[in-house]
């Protein structure tokens, strides 16, 4: 006979995978991505308020580092990101 644990060990195993992976995507700050995408280390990469901050938006944001201002976006898992230098007319200033 069976255990009832061993057909639980598998399912225990993918579930544990998959709640690790979400954990992992959700610890990537915008700091870090920033850091990604430019030639700035993360500690030296500050998320500043924007109207994407204001509105609650977390997949786009506005990033200071080195003296420039970056305007970055990336996906809702977080695995891509871009950023560009900012411009007078978008949403960072």
């Amino acid at each position: 006979m069976t255990s009832p644990w061993a057909r639980c060990v598998p399912e225990m195993r993918h579930l544990f995978l998959l709640a690790a992976a979400s954990v992992a995507a959700a610890c990537t700050s915008p700091e870090r991505l920033t850091s990604k995408a430019t030639p700035c280390a993360t500690g030296q990469v500050k998320v500043v308020s924007s109207e994407f901050s204001r509105k609650g938006v977390t997949t786009a944001w506005c990033a200071e580092c080195k003296g420039k201002l970056y305007l970055c976006a990336t996906d809702a898992e977080r695995t891509k990101v871009e950023c560009r230098p900012s411009t007078p007319d978008d949403a960072c200033h």
